[in-house]
């Protein structure tokens, strides 16, 4: 007993007197400094109180075209209207058929409105088209509530922007590489797929030409890029005419869902890179999708 009790106040010793702390490398105190500021920043951030709306899963940049007969509707579009604010529009799971926590804002303006009574914008219109553009990214942070009209839902949102902590292991120094050789392959690979789409008949120029347009050119961070493809592939329900949906489903599995609930660049990219290798294929009859 007594030889064991004395290893034991050894080992203490010993441990209190060579223990040494693990050195830390450059990359490993610049990872710790970043988590550091993003927490700060979470910490500090006040989160913003909007209308979320569970429709559709749309990204950035996207146009979706809202046309409702529900009085209930005309009452949200008036709430903006009225409070200047956006709305958090989310799509849902096709798995399992809940609705997704991360999505985009949408902005209600006057323009973009139209009822079908000459009564202008009041809440009596019969039918109101409300026509709008995926904006900032969004994550909803707490359980939803009725307005006190009972019309629609508010919710508590965090914008997923660069002081949101959206990686919660922060990427190595592999996967950032590969991250950014994916990235460097989008252009050329668009090239490919634009090709492909032409020359298999399921979209013609001036087609590929307006969808290019409504994005934009190809931004250079990964983050915006990998969400610019996968628009590209993933038309919403209401950029195109009932036939050119039904060609877009057919050259593309749906990716938005799963864009939207990445939480850093290298799922985003993996995403983005497979979704457009694979419809690439498929339009170019190497390997079939359906």
């Amino acid at each position: 007993m007594r030889s064991g009790v004395q290893n034991l106040h050894l080992a203490r010793d010993d441990s209190a007197e060579y223990a040494k702390p693990l050195e830390l490398t450059t990359q490993d105190q610049e990872r710790i400094q970043s988590m550091i500021s993003k927490t700060k920043s979470k910490e500090q951030r006040i989160a913003t109180t909007m209308p979320v709306l569970i429709l559709d899963a749309i990204l950035p940049k996207q146009e979706l075209s809202i046309d409702s007969s529900d009085p209930k509707m005309a009452r949200l579009v008036h709430y903006c209207l009225e409070n200047n604010c956006e709305i958090g529009m989310l799509g849902v799971n096709p798995n399992t058929g809940s609705p997704l926590n991360r999505g985009v804002t949408v902005a209600v303006k006057e323009q973009n409105i139209k009822f079908s009574s000459g009564g202008g914008g009041g809440t009596n219109a019969k039918t109101v088209i409300l026509t709008v553009t995926g904006g900032r990214r969004m994550q909803v942070q707490s359980q939803p509530w009725l307005d006190p009209s009972g019309s629609f839902y508010l919710s508590n949102v965090d914008y997923l922007d660069s002081s949101f902590n959206d990686e919660p292991a922060l990427l190595s120094q592999e996967q950032q590489t590969i991250v950014q050789q994916l990235s460097d392959t989008v252009p050329k690979a668009m090239k490919q797929w634009t090709k492909w789409i032409i020359k298999s008949g399921t979209m013609d120029k001036a087609g590929v030409r307006e969808r290019m347009q409504s994005l934009g050119p190809i931004p250079n961070n990964p983050t915006d890029r990998a969400f610019w493809v996968a628009a590209a592939l993933n038309p919403t329900l209401s950029t195109s005419t009932k036939a050119k949906q039904d060609a877009a489903a057919a050259y593309c599995l749906e990716i938005r869902p799963a864009m939207l609930s990445c939480t850093n660049d290298y799922e985003r990219m993996l995403l983005a890179c497979q979704a457009l290798r694979s419809s690439t294929d498929h339009l170019s009859g190497k390997q079939r999708l359906f």
